[in-house]
Protein backbone atom coordinates (compact mmCIF):
# COMPACT_ATOMS: atom_id res chain seq x y z
CA UNK A 1 0.00 0.00 0.00
CA UNK A 2 2.70 2.49 1.01
CA UNK A 3 4.96 1.47 -1.91
CA UNK A 4 2.22 2.31 -4.42
CA UNK A 5 1.58 5.62 -2.67
CA UNK A 6 5.31 6.37 -2.68
CA UNK A 7 5.48 5.70 -6.43
CA UNK A 8 2.50 8.00 -7.05
CA UNK A 9 4.01 10.75 -4.91
CA UNK A 10 7.35 10.34 -6.72
CA UNK A 11 5.63 10.80 -10.09
CA UNK A 12 3.73 13.87 -8.84
CA UNK A 13 6.84 15.44 -7.26
CA UNK A 14 8.91 14.68 -10.38
CA UNK A 15 6.35 16.26 -12.71
CA UNK A 16 6.05 19.36 -10.52
CA UNK A 17 9.81 19.85 -10.26
CA UNK A 18 10.45 19.16 -13.96
CA UNK A 19 7.66 21.50 -15.06
CA UNK A 20 9.11 24.15 -12.75
CA UNK A 21 12.68 23.69 -14.06
CA UNK A 22 11.65 23.44 -17.71
CA UNK A 23 9.36 26.47 -17.41
CA UNK A 24 12.13 28.46 -15.74
CA UNK A 25 14.64 27.41 -18.44
CA UNK A 26 12.22 28.27 -21.25
CA UNK A 27 11.57 31.68 -19.68
CA UNK A 28 15.30 32.44 -19.45
CA UNK A 29 15.86 31.38 -23.07
CA UNK A 30 12.97 33.52 -24.39
CA UNK A 31 14.15 36.50 -22.38
CA UNK A 32 17.73 36.15 -23.57
CA UNK A 33 16.58 35.63 -27.17
CA UNK A 34 14.66 38.88 -26.94
CA UNK A 35 17.64 40.61 -25.37
CA UNK A 36 20.01 39.46 -28.16
CA UNK A 37 17.55 40.47 -30.90
CA UNK A 38 16.69 43.93 -32.23
CA UNK A 39 17.09 45.53 -28.86
CA UNK A 40 20.65 44.23 -28.54
CA UNK A 41 21.60 45.48 -32.02
CA UNK A 42 20.06 48.91 -31.29
CA UNK A 43 22.16 49.21 -28.14
CA UNK A 44 25.31 48.34 -30.10
CA UNK A 45 24.52 51.07 -32.65
CA UNK A 46 23.78 53.55 -29.90
CA UNK A 47 27.11 52.90 -28.19
CA UNK A 48 28.90 53.21 -31.53
CA UNK A 49 27.30 56.57 -32.25
CA UNK A 50 28.14 57.88 -28.79
CA UNK A 51 31.78 56.99 -29.39
CA UNK A 52 31.74 58.96 -32.66
CA UNK A 53 32.46 56.03 -34.93
CA UNK A 54 31.69 56.42 -38.67
CA UNK A 55 28.57 54.80 -39.92
CA UNK A 56 28.19 52.95 -43.19
CA UNK A 57 30.18 49.86 -44.02
CA UNK A 58 31.71 49.79 -40.51
CA UNK A 59 28.20 49.92 -39.01
CA UNK A 60 27.09 46.98 -41.11
CA UNK A 61 30.08 44.89 -39.99
CA UNK A 62 29.47 45.82 -36.35
CA UNK A 63 25.82 44.88 -36.69
CA UNK A 64 26.73 41.60 -38.34
CA UNK A 65 29.25 40.79 -35.57
CA UNK A 66 26.63 41.66 -32.93
CA UNK A 67 24.09 39.35 -34.57
CA UNK A 68 26.59 36.49 -34.83
CA UNK A 69 27.69 37.03 -31.20
CA UNK A 70 24.06 36.98 -30.09
CA UNK A 71 23.41 33.75 -32.00
CA UNK A 72 26.52 32.12 -30.47
CA UNK A 73 25.51 33.23 -26.98
CA UNK A 74 21.98 31.91 -27.48
CA UNK A 75 23.27 28.61 -28.80
CA UNK A 76 25.57 28.24 -25.80
CA UNK A 77 22.73 29.15 -23.43
CA UNK A 78 20.48 26.60 -25.14
CA UNK A 79 23.13 23.88 -24.81
CA UNK A 80 23.67 24.72 -21.12
CA UNK A 81 19.92 24.68 -20.39
CA UNK A 82 19.43 21.41 -22.26
CA UNK A 83 22.33 19.84 -20.38
CA UNK A 84 21.03 21.06 -17.03
CA UNK A 85 17.50 19.83 -17.75
CA UNK A 86 18.90 16.49 -18.88
CA UNK A 87 20.72 16.19 -15.56
CA UNK A 88 17.54 17.22 -13.72
CA UNK A 89 15.67 14.52 -15.63
CA UNK A 90 17.90 11.97 -13.89
CA UNK A 91 18.28 13.63 -10.48
CA UNK A 92 14.69 14.82 -9.92
CA UNK A 93 13.09 11.32 -9.81
CA UNK A 94 15.70 10.16 -7.28
CA UNK A 95 15.19 13.24 -5.10
CA UNK A 96 11.41 12.88 -5.46
CA UNK A 97 11.62 9.24 -4.37
CA UNK A 98 13.53 10.23 -1.23
CA UNK A 99 11.13 13.09 -0.47
CA UNK A 100 8.12 10.81 -0.94
CA UNK A 101 9.69 8.23 1.38
CA UNK A 102 10.46 10.87 3.99
CA UNK A 103 6.89 12.20 3.78
CA UNK A 104 5.34 8.76 4.17
CA UNK A 105 7.67 7.35 6.85
CA UNK A 106 5.90 9.01 9.86
CA UNK A 107 2.50 7.96 8.48
CA UNK A 108 3.71 4.40 7.90
CA UNK A 109 5.13 4.21 11.43
CA UNK A 110 1.85 5.48 12.91
CA UNK A 111 -0.13 3.03 10.78
CA UNK A 112 2.00 0.08 11.93
CA UNK A 113 1.79 1.22 15.55
CA UNK A 114 -1.98 1.57 15.33
CA UNK A 115 -2.30 -1.81 13.67
CA UNK A 116 -0.13 -3.42 16.33
CA UNK A 117 -2.03 -1.56 19.04
CA UNK A 118 -5.39 -2.85 17.80
CA UNK A 119 -3.99 -6.39 17.52
CA UNK A 120 -2.50 -6.29 21.03
CA UNK A 121 -5.61 -4.72 22.54
CA UNK A 122 -7.80 -7.35 20.90
CA UNK A 123 -5.58 -10.10 22.27
CA UNK A 124 -5.58 -8.65 25.77
CA UNK A 125 -9.36 -8.27 25.74
CA UNK A 126 -9.91 -11.76 24.36
CA UNK A 127 -7.79 -13.53 27.02
CA UNK A 128 -9.85 -12.56 30.12
CA UNK A 129 -13.09 -13.06 28.22
CA UNK A 130 -11.97 -16.54 27.18
CA UNK A 131 -11.12 -17.37 30.80
CA UNK A 132 -14.52 -16.17 32.04
CA UNK A 133 -16.37 -18.08 29.32
CA UNK A 134 -14.36 -21.24 29.96
CA UNK A 135 -15.00 -21.13 33.69
CA UNK A 136 -18.75 -20.67 33.23
CA UNK A 137 -18.90 -23.41 30.58
CA UNK A 138 -17.29 -25.84 33.01
CA UNK A 139 -19.57 -24.64 35.80
CA UNK A 140 -22.71 -25.23 33.75
CA UNK A 141 -21.82 -28.75 32.63
CA UNK A 142 -23.21 -30.20 35.83
CA UNK A 143 -24.44 -29.18 39.23
CA UNK A 144 -21.69 -27.83 41.52
CA UNK A 145 -21.34 -27.17 45.22
CA UNK A 146 -21.85 -23.64 46.59
CA UNK A 147 -18.09 -23.42 47.25
CA UNK A 148 -17.32 -24.17 43.59
CA UNK A 149 -19.85 -21.59 42.42
CA UNK A 150 -18.31 -19.03 44.75
CA UNK A 151 -14.78 -19.81 43.54
CA UNK A 152 -15.79 -19.43 39.89
CA UNK A 153 -17.66 -16.18 40.52
CA UNK A 154 -14.68 -14.77 42.45
CA UNK A 155 -12.26 -15.76 39.68
CA UNK A 156 -14.53 -14.20 37.06
CA UNK A 157 -14.75 -11.04 39.14
CA UNK A 158 -10.95 -10.77 39.16
CA UNK A 159 -10.87 -11.09 35.38
CA UNK A 160 -13.61 -8.47 35.06
CA UNK A 161 -11.57 -6.11 37.26
CA UNK A 162 -8.57 -6.69 34.98
CA UNK A 163 -10.75 -5.95 31.95
CA UNK A 164 -12.02 -2.76 33.58
CA UNK A 165 -8.45 -1.65 34.30
CA UNK A 166 -7.43 -2.41 30.72
CA UNK A 167 -10.34 -0.45 29.23
CA UNK A 168 -9.63 2.53 31.51
CA UNK A 169 -5.97 2.55 30.46
CA UNK A 170 -6.91 2.27 26.80
CA UNK A 171 -9.28 5.21 27.18
CA UNK A 172 -6.53 7.31 28.79
CA UNK A 173 -4.18 6.58 25.90
CA UNK A 174 -6.89 7.18 23.28
CA UNK A 175 -7.86 10.54 24.78
CA UNK A 176 -4.26 11.67 25.05
CA UNK A 177 -3.47 10.62 21.49
CA UNK A 178 -6.56 12.41 20.21
CA UNK A 179 -5.79 15.50 22.29
CA UNK A 180 -9.20 15.30 23.90
CA UNK A 181 -8.01 15.52 27.48
CA UNK A 182 -9.39 18.84 28.66
CA UNK A 183 -8.38 18.54 32.30
CA UNK A 184 -7.63 22.00 33.65
CA UNK A 185 -4.01 22.95 34.25
CA UNK A 186 -3.44 24.07 37.83
CA UNK A 187 -0.64 24.61 40.33
CA UNK A 188 -0.40 21.53 42.51
CA UNK A 189 1.53 20.55 45.61
CA UNK A 190 3.51 17.57 44.33
CA UNK A 191 4.66 16.25 47.76
CA UNK A 192 1.02 16.26 48.89
CA UNK A 193 -0.01 14.41 45.70
CA UNK A 194 2.65 11.73 46.23
CA UNK A 195 1.72 11.35 49.91
CA UNK A 196 -1.89 10.65 48.87
CA UNK A 197 -0.67 8.02 46.39
CA UNK A 198 1.49 6.37 49.07
CA UNK A 199 -1.50 6.27 51.43
CA UNK A 200 -3.60 4.61 48.75
CA UNK A 201 -0.89 1.98 48.16
CA UNK A 202 -0.10 1.41 51.85
CA UNK A 203 -2.02 -1.92 52.08
CA UNK A 204 0.01 -3.30 49.18
CA UNK A 205 3.24 -2.00 50.74
CA UNK A 206 2.42 -3.60 54.08
CA UNK A 207 1.42 -6.88 52.47
CA UNK A 208 4.88 -7.19 50.92
CA UNK A 209 6.60 -5.82 54.04
CA UNK A 210 8.39 -3.14 52.04
CA UNK A 211 10.27 -0.14 53.41
CA UNK A 212 9.34 3.08 51.62
CA UNK A 213 11.28 6.31 52.11
CA UNK A 214 9.92 9.60 50.74
CA UNK A 215 12.14 12.69 50.63
CA UNK A 216 10.34 15.92 49.60
CA UNK A 217 12.28 18.95 48.30
CA UNK A 218 13.86 21.38 50.76
CA UNK A 219 11.76 24.23 49.38
CA UNK A 220 8.52 23.19 47.74
CA UNK A 221 7.63 25.01 44.53
CA UNK A 222 4.13 24.38 43.10
CA UNK A 223 4.17 22.43 39.85
CA UNK A 224 1.97 23.59 36.99
CA UNK A 225 0.17 20.72 35.28
CA UNK A 226 -2.88 18.50 35.06
CA UNK A 227 -3.35 17.01 38.51
CA UNK A 228 -5.34 13.98 37.32
CA UNK A 229 -2.67 12.98 34.79
CA UNK A 230 0.28 13.65 37.10
CA UNK A 231 -1.37 11.60 39.84
CA UNK A 232 -1.78 8.77 37.33
CA UNK A 233 1.88 9.14 36.31
CA UNK A 234 3.29 8.78 39.81
CA UNK A 235 0.76 6.15 40.79
CA UNK A 236 1.97 4.03 37.89
CA UNK A 237 5.64 4.49 38.77
CA UNK A 238 5.23 3.81 42.50
CA UNK A 239 2.85 0.91 41.95
CA UNK A 240 5.31 -0.50 39.43
CA UNK A 241 8.12 -0.29 41.99
CA UNK A 242 5.98 -2.04 44.61
CA UNK A 243 4.92 -4.74 42.17
CA UNK A 244 8.41 -5.69 41.04
CA UNK A 245 10.16 -5.41 44.39
CA UNK A 246 10.37 -8.69 46.34
CA UNK A 247 9.19 -8.96 49.94
CA UNK A 248 11.10 -6.89 52.51
CA UNK A 249 12.64 -4.78 49.77
CA UNK A 250 13.12 -1.01 49.82
CA UNK A 251 11.74 1.86 47.73
CA UNK A 252 13.01 5.43 47.71
CA UNK A 253 11.03 8.39 46.33
CA UNK A 254 12.95 11.66 46.05
CA UNK A 255 11.88 15.12 44.91
CA UNK A 256 14.51 17.72 44.05
CA UNK A 257 14.43 21.11 42.35
CA UNK A 258 17.18 21.55 39.79
CA UNK A 259 17.61 24.23 37.11
CA UNK A 260 13.94 25.24 36.88
CA UNK A 261 12.91 21.60 36.82
CA UNK A 262 11.44 19.22 39.35
CA UNK A 263 13.29 15.90 39.40
CA UNK A 264 11.27 12.98 40.73
CA UNK A 265 13.16 9.76 41.34
CA UNK A 266 11.56 6.40 42.13
CA UNK A 267 14.19 3.81 43.02
CA UNK A 268 13.66 0.22 44.18
CA UNK A 269 15.56 -2.94 45.03
CA UNK A 270 13.43 -5.02 42.67
CA UNK A 271 14.17 -7.63 40.06
CA UNK A 272 15.54 -5.08 37.58
CA UNK A 273 15.28 -4.90 33.80
CA UNK A 274 17.83 -6.42 31.40
CA UNK A 275 19.74 -3.67 29.54
CA UNK A 276 18.68 -4.79 26.01
CA UNK A 277 15.01 -4.52 27.04
CA UNK A 278 15.15 -1.10 28.68
CA UNK A 279 14.46 0.70 25.40
CA UNK A 280 11.21 -1.25 24.92
CA UNK A 281 9.59 -0.89 28.34
CA UNK A 282 7.75 2.30 27.33
CA UNK A 283 6.13 0.57 24.35
CA UNK A 284 2.46 -0.28 24.65
CA UNK A 285 1.70 -3.82 25.75
CA UNK A 286 5.40 -4.60 26.18
CA UNK A 287 6.13 -6.68 29.27
CA UNK A 288 9.44 -7.95 30.56
CA UNK A 289 9.60 -11.75 30.93
CA UNK A 290 7.04 -12.56 33.62
CA UNK A 291 8.60 -15.93 34.48
CA UNK A 292 10.48 -14.18 37.28
CA UNK A 293 7.35 -12.68 38.81
CA UNK A 294 3.74 -13.64 39.48
CA UNK A 295 2.56 -10.25 38.25
CA UNK A 296 -0.10 -10.12 35.55
CA UNK A 297 -0.03 -6.75 33.82
CA UNK A 298 -0.99 -5.38 30.44
CA UNK A 299 2.19 -3.46 29.72
CA UNK A 300 0.38 -0.11 29.56
CA UNK A 301 1.47 1.58 32.79
CA UNK A 302 4.84 2.86 31.56
CA UNK A 303 3.44 3.75 28.13
CA UNK A 304 0.86 5.95 29.87
CA UNK A 305 3.57 7.39 32.15
CA UNK A 306 5.69 8.39 29.16
CA UNK A 307 2.71 9.93 27.35
CA UNK A 308 1.83 12.04 30.43
CA UNK A 309 5.44 13.21 30.84
CA UNK A 310 5.65 14.22 27.18
CA UNK A 311 2.33 16.06 27.44
CA UNK A 312 3.89 18.13 30.24
CA UNK A 313 7.03 18.73 28.10
CA UNK A 314 9.21 16.72 30.46
CA UNK A 315 11.37 13.64 30.17
CA UNK A 316 11.53 10.19 31.76
CA UNK A 317 14.55 7.89 31.92
CA UNK A 318 15.28 4.47 33.36
CA UNK A 319 18.42 2.98 34.88
CA UNK A 320 18.31 -0.64 35.93
CA UNK A 321 20.40 -3.71 36.76
CA UNK A 322 19.07 -7.23 36.97
CA UNK A 323 18.45 -8.40 40.56
CA UNK A 324 19.69 -5.06 41.91
CA UNK A 325 16.85 -2.69 41.22
CA UNK A 326 15.46 0.00 38.95
CA UNK A 327 15.46 3.79 39.02
CA UNK A 328 12.97 5.91 37.12
CA UNK A 329 13.74 9.64 36.89
CA UNK A 330 11.12 12.14 35.76
CA UNK A 331 12.03 15.74 34.94
CA UNK A 332 9.18 18.25 34.74
CA UNK A 333 9.53 21.99 34.06
CA UNK A 334 8.40 24.20 36.92
CA UNK A 335 7.18 26.93 34.61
Amino acid sequence: MFKKTQIKLTIIYSLLFLILFWGFSFGIYVWMEHSFGEGYISKVKQVQQQQGNNIGEHEDKTTQIAMVSGDVALNQLRDVLLTMNGIFLIIVPMVSWMLAKKSLTPIEIMYKQQKQFVSDASHELRTPLSIIKGEFDVLLQKKRSPAQYQKTVQSSREEINRLTSLVENLLILARMNAGNNHTQMTFLDLPDTINRIISKLTPKIQQKQLSLHFTPPKENTPLYGQEVLLSQLFFNLIDNAITYTPKKGTIWITLEEKKQNMLITVRDTGIGIPIPLQRKIFDRFYRVDTSRTQTKGFGLGLAIAKAIVEKHKGSITVLSQEDKGTTFTVSLPLS
